[in-house]
C-alpha cells in the first residue's frame, strides 16, 4: 500500500511540475536586419534556382534572452519576400519557393516554403516551419532562397527585400 501511495504522489509531482513548466515556458520574437538583393532576367536560366543568399554573423541568444531561463529552442517565426521595385513587377514567374539556413560547412535545413503564389502578388509570406535552428546560428550560418520558374521570366529589372525575424522558446525552470 506504501509503495502504490509512492507511486501515485510520484505520478501528481510529476504532472504539476510538467504543467508549472508549460505555464512558465514563453516566446520572445527578435526580428533579424532586412535583406536587399536584386533579381534580373540574366540570371533566371534554371528550373529551380538559388535566387538570394547572404551569410549572416552568429545570433549571441544570451544577450538576447539574458538571465531570463533556459533555451529550449530557436526557430523563425517571420519570413516575407517582397517586390520593392519596380511597382508595376509580379512574382509571377514564380511557381513556389522555398529557404534554407545553413551553418558554414553544414547541411541546408528547410525552414520555410511558400503558399500558393498567384499571378498579381509582389510578395511572399512563408510558411515556416518549426524547426530548431539554436545550434546553426551559434555561428556564422547562411540564408538562402531557392524559387522555381513556371517559365515566366521578368523582363525587368527588380529589387527585392527579404524581411526575417526568429522566436526563442524560453523556459525559467
Amino acid at each position: 500500500m506504501l509503495l502504490l501511495l509512492g507511486v501515485v504522489t510520484s505520478f501528481v509531482l510529476l504532472q504539476s511540475c510538467e504543467k508549472l513548466k508549460q505555464v512558465t515556458t514563453f516566446k520572445v520574437k527578435y526580428d533579424l536586419p532586412n535583406s536587399h538583393f536584386s533579381i534580373d532576367s540574366t540570371s533566371l536560366l534554371k528550373t529551380e534556382m538559388v535566387l538570394f543568399t547572404q551569410t549572416n554573423p552568429a545570433i549571441n541568444i544570451d544577450s538576447i534572452v539574458g538571465k531570463s531561463g533556459l533555451v529550449e529552442g530557436v526557430s523563425f517565426y517571420k519570413l516575407k519576400v517582397s517586390i520593392v521595385t519596380p511597382e508595376s513587377a509580379k512574382i509571377n514567374w514564380l511557381s513556389s519557393a522555398r529557404i534554407t539556413v545553413m551553418k558554414e560547412g553544414g547541411v541546408p535545413v528547410e525552414i520555410a516554403t511558400s503558399p500558393t503564389i498567384n499571378a498579381t502578388d509582389r510578395s511572399i509570406d512563408f510558411v515556416c516551419k518549426d524547426v530548431d535552428i539554436t545550434t546553426i546560428i551559434k555561428k556564422p550560418f547562411n540564408v538562402t532562397l531557392y524559387g522555381n520558374l513556371n517559365g515566366n521570366i521578368p523582363t525587368l529589372p527588380m529589387e527585392v527585400l527579404l524581411e526575417s525575424g526568429i522566436e526563442i522558446t524560453i523556459s525559467p525552470l
